[in-house]
């Protein structure tokens, strides 16, 4: 490559592209600043003239994964529940997407950068419809944002393992027991539900909007019984 080239080329966005490419491609785990320069064609040290370390990287990664991935204007007529599962909806494609994002938004040194607290901040707006106290409504958000990624580190767990291990057997001592040839003696409460097939029990798609309605169904009923009180306000 020639070297005069190298300044167009070289710069933090086109760094933290690199890197999430990488990213998805084989895993944070594979990422090193050598292996972006490789994939640049530059020398590894002309990197930190652009990102300090590799901390700051993952950091610009995460915040932008999250801009690629904004949450819509609010349409005329939602609630604060038509926030909630339309970010479930986003959040769940942007994990697929890039399933290594799950381990950096758990970090919050790598967390909360300004794209990630504007979706924080457009959680909070619709959970101040519930209650007029800023840092619960914030508190709501977050926990709608780790049950997310509850379900979908399952999901990506699974894809992960499976990659490695071709032969892989994806069968549990759940999915056994409700196929009727439970591996152990099961346990009371479940063993009616020997041989009644899987249906829709393990579906991550159906637990993640049933435990959100069930979760919004908490969050109101909290807020009522607050708002109900002698003392509130």
């Amino acid at each position: 490559m020639p070297k005069h080239s190298q300044p167009e080329r070289l710069t933090r966005a086109a760094i933290v592209d690199t890197a999430i490419a990488l990213a998805d491609a084989d895993g944070i785990e594979a990422l090193s600043m050598r292996r972006i320069a490789d994939r640049m064609g530059v020398g590894a040290m002309s990197l930190y003239r652009h990102v300090p370390n590799k901390d700051a990287l993952l950091a610009d990664m995460t915040d932008e994964v999250a801009g690629r991935h904004p949450y819509p204007e609010p349409k005329p007529g939602w609630t604060w529940r038509d926030r909630v599962h339309t970010a479930a909806e986003i959040d769940w494609q942007l994990y697929r997407l890039h399933p290594w994002v799950l381990f950096t938004f758990a970090v919050p040194r790598y967390n909360f950068g300004p794209h990630s607290l504007a979706c924080l901040a457009w959680l909070t707006e619709g959970f101040l419809e519930l209650t007029d106290d800023r840092r619960e409504a914030t508190a709501m958000g977050l926990e709608v944002w780790s049950y997310i990624a509850g379900i979908a580190l399952q999901q990506v767990s699974a894809t992960l393992l499976a990659a490695r291990d071709e032969e892989h057997d994806e069968s549990s001592g759940l999915t056994a027991l409700l196929e009727g040839t439970p591996r152990w003696p099961s346990p009371p409460a479940l063993a009616p539900l020997e041989g009644t097939g899987l249906g829709d029990l393990l579906d991550p798609v159906r637990q993640l909007r049933s435990g959100l309605s069930a979760m919004c169904d908490g969050f109101a009923a909290r807020c009522r019984q607050r708002a109900a009180q002698p003392d509130h306000g």
